[in-house]
């Protein structure tokens, strides 16, 4: 559970400490008093950009006739039977392009986050998901799975790099450039353990949805 959250010139708070009680948080307030600044700064605990998809000098604050964000830290503490655990992210340079991770005070793969949160979100931006094409849809159903199963990013990841270099070579293959039959097959071989392993994480993440769907029948 995570028990408090702080912001160092993170979007529009200078310093911020929120103490997180047990149980469901509701932040209200007028638009622009940063409710939504908040919530963008607890889904970057996980791979990626956040629920905004913003850059990293995008998220500094900047007070004005500043040309560019400030460098900023959002850390959170979690606390469970074991013990505390301190999570942090941010950037150490005003600009930085790549935001680091730390866990305890010690430098980490952003994928080591999912160890410890598995942050979930949707939004009215999401909307699109029901019109727009069925990668996004995937992409958000693939957030449902990171939540139950974390090695399923791994497997996600295995996939679409292998795909990508299978493209490359298959492209380089029809311009003139013949591709190595033994890496193809080294490629094959890998989307297939990557991709089955990936299908099998969302078969069962659907079954377990369906199921709590199902739990609800008699309510919204």
């Amino acid at each position: 559970m995570i028990t408090a959250l702080t912001l160092t010139d993170f979007r529009s708070y200078a310093a911020a400490t929120l103490p997180i009680a047990a149980g469901t948080v509701v932040l209200h307030g007028p638009n622009g008093a940063g409710k939504t600044n908040l919530l963008e700064a607890l889904s970057l605990f996980t791979p990626g950009k956040g629920l905004r998809g913003a850059s990293a000098p995008e998220m500094g604050r900047r007070e004005p006739g500043e040309a560019g964000g400030r460098a900023w830290a959002v850390a959170a503490v979690l606390t469970d039977g074991d013990g505390e655990t301190k999570l942090g992210t941010g950037v150490q340079s005003p600009g930085a392009a790549r935001r680091i991770v730390r866990i305890d005070g010690e430098t980490a793969q952003p994928g080591r986050l999912l160890d410890y949160l598995r942050p979930v979100w949707a939004t009215p931006e999401q909307d699109r998901l029901f019109s727009d094409a069925r990668a996004a849809r995937l992409k958000f159903f693939d957030r449902l799975v990171f939540a139950a199963d974390p090695d399923h990013a791994a497997a996600v990841a295995a996939y679409e790099k292998a795909l990508r270099e299978r493209l490359r070579l298959l492209t380089d293959g029809s311009e003139g450039q013949p591709a190595d039959p033994l890496w193809l097959d080294a490629l094959e071989l890998r989307l297939g353990e990557a991709g089955a392993a990936a299908a099998l994480a969302r078969a069962a993440a659907l079954v377990t949805l369906q199921a709590a769907i199902d739990e609800r029948g008699d309510r919204p």
